[in-house]
């Protein structure tokens, strides 16, 4: 029996791939990612001793997790996409959700046209806000809509500690998304006001999943996400909030696709890289976690067949799930027609996760792609590649200055195709 299980080395694999490659070398069957970053065609223990332990799942830097159990409930948070037409449609399709198996809301105030808090009520009319968390997608009138929020706790006397979600603050965000002049207009000084009332829920958002869409990279994703919330600390500091608290009132919103490994990748560099940050503030260890939602990205999708949309986007919640993201938005996968998705699609979009999660069990395991030689390996070349450009931003002046030069953005954001060309 032994004799059936001769050990080889990486040297017999390379021998007998050069006898099918034709002259060329062993090299010629890596690959260039859009980063830079070089994917070779095997990966081995010898590559593994070129990382950085990746530690274990809750403890820092956090790569294996946020969690030593991992997911209370089993799963990830899955997080229903509201943006009907009208508060009254947005309403109806909410409590749907909520009845059908998603256990949060992600509402787009825009596109529902939510103008006061009114507008606000009649959208989460019967909604139990005290066991529902709500999530805002960041928007122009960020800072009016979080104290709609906050106005209709109070209005319908939810106690402070059942309050649960996401404000949706994310001013730097929404103008590179929508291509105005990210000189960050809005003030943070009524900010400690508006996260002193907000309960358990969180106040600013950094959103980044909208990058794809402009042409950006995966490595400048994270960079444009830590680059954005070091711009968030410093302003909030200048109020006087304290480092923990500023912390404690921020989450991530990436962007998820069904480019597997680099996804799952993604999210686990992101958590290294935030406690790398974090950790340098003088943050305590709970608080060098990154909060983390996943939403799938839109770029790629084919208007002429969406089925293989839902099947992109499978993958793509796969991924994240696996990365270790807390929160998953499936995006119904009628958007690349620019039409909200109907009931059939959202049915669609969140069946999706219920059978990532309640069917395959994908939460249950914790960092599922740990210890894979290849995965590590990526992670830690993705990190490097993100800090670097995440210290160029810092050297050019910040977020801000960077957003604000054309130059700039192309040298270190590599957007392309966006409005800022």
């Amino acid at each position: 029996m032994s004799d059936f299980f001769n050990a080889y080395s990486r040297q017999d694999w390379e021998d007998l791939a050069l006898e099918t490659l034709s002259e060329k070398s062993i090299e010629s069957l890596n690959e260039i990612a859009d980063d830079g970053i070089e994917i070779k065609a095997i990966y081995s223990s010898e590559d593994q001793k070129l990382t950085n332990p990746a530690g274990i799942p809750g403890a820092t830097p956090f790569i294996r997790g946020n969690k030593t159990s991992g997911h209370e409930n089993g799963t990830w948070d899955i997080r229903a996409l509201i943006d009907d037409s009208t508060p009254e449609l947005a309403n109806k399709a909410a409590l749907n959700e909520l009845l059908n198996g998603s256990t949060s809301l992600f509402i787009d105030s825009e596109k529902i046209g939510v103008e006061s808090v009114n507008d606000l009520d009649k959208t989460l009319e019967d909604v139990f806000l005290n066991m529902t968390s709500i999530w805002f997608k960041p928007a122009l009138k960020g800072t009016e809509v979080a104290k709609w929020m906050i106005e209709l706790w109070d209005q319908r006397d939810i106690a402070s500690s059942d309050r649960y979600g996401g404000l949706g603050i994310d001013p730097i965000g929404v103008n590179v998304r929508k291509g105005l002049q990210s000189d960050n207009p809005q003030k943070f000084s009524d900010l400690p006001d508006v996260i002193d009332r907000t309960g358990f829920s969180k106040a600013i958002n950094i959103d980044s999943s909208f990058y794809p869409e402009l042409g950006g990279s995966t490595s400048a994703e994270l960079a444009y996400s830590l680059a954005v919330a070091v711009h968030y600390l410093r302003e909030l500091e200048k109020t006087e909030l304290e480092i923990e608290t500023i912390l404690q009132t921020m989450y991530f919103t990436y962007s998820s696709s069904s480019d597997q490994f680099m996804t799952i990748a993604k999210f686990r560099a992101a958590r290294r890289l935030w406690t790398q940050i974090t950790k340098e503030c003088g943050a305590t260890p709970e608080n060098q976690k990154q909060s983390q939602h996943a939403v799938t990205s839109s770029n790629g999708m084919d208007k002429k067949d969406p089925w293989f949309n839902s099947f992109k986007a499978t993958v793509a919640a796969f991924s994240a799930g696996i990365g270790g993201a807390e929160a998953i938005t499936v995006i119904p996968f009628s958007f690349a027609d620019e039409i909200s998705g109907g009931e059939s699609e959202r049915r669609m979009a969140r069946n999706t996760q219920l059978l990532l999660a309640e069917e395959s069990h994908i939460g249950r395991v914790i960092d599922p792609a740990g210890g894979s030689w290849f995965v590590e390996q990526l992670t830690e070349h993705l990190a490097q590649k993100s800090w670097e450009t995440f210290q160029n931003i810092e050297s050019s002046g910040g977020i801000v200055e960077v957003l604000n030069s054309e130059q700039k953005i192309q040298d270190f954001l590599k957007i392309r195709g966006s409005s800022h060309e």
